[in-house]
């Protein structure tokens, strides 16, 4: 991509997650057509989910800088996931063959619930600071994930900082009173969900677990100290005009 100015992707977050690692500190703005199953990142973005429109969006649009995340040695551009909804991505990338789009999501969570075990964990990163039973820790450069889940609503990936989202062992019925309204962002404030700012966290858990980085298996945990960190301004971008 040496040269370009910026590179048309089609796909969704898992292409996009790689030609961001390959595209990071370089001056190619990456533009998102989103063709595949999340379209997360365009979302955030502005994009429209018809193709053509998207196209267009593409070569009008604006480019800047955002940050990216990095699990371990791994860059992400929009969410890592350790715990619950990393084996939710799992299932949904490996077993769910005949959904199309957010359903692919939604169902794998309902599949994935019924036999999930809750780990410790120990998070170490100053506001950060957390230790107890979980059902997952997500790291949040932007505000969706999961086809539309707005996970860290007020996340921002141009402020040089990754929301840590926290959600608490609580009963499997509650957690799925909670899960619809993840689509609006209206879980933040359940006593069992917690949101901290951080530039970089070590995370410990008691137990391997799976990590996910945009819907992409990144491994699992190992028995020490898991690194996790902002990077600022790695990524150029392409933005959607609003007109769009």
């Amino acid at each position: 991509a040496e040269g370009l100015d910026r590179l048309l992707v089609a796909g969704g977050d898992g292409t996009w997650h790689h030609a961001a690692r390959g595209l990071a500190g370089s001056d190619t703005a990456l533009a998102p057509i989103p063709v595949g199953t999340g379209n997360d990142l365009a979302r955030e973005l502005g994009y429209p989910l018809d193709t053509a429109r998207a196209f267009s969006a593409a070569l009008e649009g604006r480019v800047e800088r955002i940050d990216l995340g990095r699990i371990g040695g791994r860059l992400f551009c929009g969410v890592a996931g350790v715990g619950f909804d990393a084996a939710v991505a799992e299932y949904a990338r490996e077993r769910v063959r005949m959904l199309r789009g957010p359903a692919v999501y939604a169902w794998a969570t309902f599949a994935t619930l019924a036999s999930y075990r809750t780990p410790s964990v120990r998070l170490d990163g100053g506001e950060a600071d957390f230790e107890g039973e979980v059902f997952l820790v997500a790291f949040a450069n932007t505000s969706h994930y999961g086809g539309g889940m707005r996970i860290a609503p007020h996340a921002d990936p141009g402020d040089g900082r990754l929301e840590v989202v926290i959600v608490r062992r609580v009963s499997k019925l509650r957690l799925l009173s909670v899960f619809p309204r993840v689509y609006r962002g209206a879980h933040i404030g359940h006593p069992a969900i917690e949101v901290r700012a951080a530039r970089s966290v070590a995370v410990t858990f008691g137990s391997p677990q799976r990590i996910n980085a945009d819907g992409e298996s990144a491994g699992w945990t190992g028995p020490g100290p898991l690194a996790v960190a902002v990077v600022p301004g790695a990524l150029a971008v392409v933005r959607a005009p609003a007109a769009h």
